[in-house]
């Protein structure tokens, strides 16, 4: 059952242009919340619980050379993207989740 946090916490999200995507986990509210880098990088985090807690915890944890990495491993990524553009566009998305957090 979502309470009064929960929607207010999914709203803030919707309302800086991520999609949220609710479910439940072990008897918890989670979520899945999903937004694109400016490069077209569709990026979820999922949230387990679902709470600016976790939202932030995930944010500090980002790192641009894993998420780097880890999208270099498919080739049409690699295709699409030269190196300078994949730490472009990622360090301009952790410094939107940066934003966003400030804005929590």
């Amino acid at each position: 059952m979502l309470t009064n946090r929960m929607m207010k916490l999914k709203t803030f999200f919707e309302d800086n242009n991520f999609n949220v995507h609710l479910f439940e986990q072990d008897n918890k509210q989670c979520a899945e919340i999903e937004k694109w880098t400016n490069g077209g990088v569709d990026m979820i985090f999922t949230l387990m619980p679902f709470t600016k807690k976790q939202f932030i915890e995930r944010v500090n944890d980002f790192d641009i050379d894993d998420e780097i990495d880890l999208h270099r491993q498919g080739e049409i990524y690699r295709c699409a993207f030269k190196i300078t553009e994949s730490v472009k566009d990622f360090t301009d998305f952790h410094n939107m989740l940066k934003e966003v957090v400030n804005k929590l």
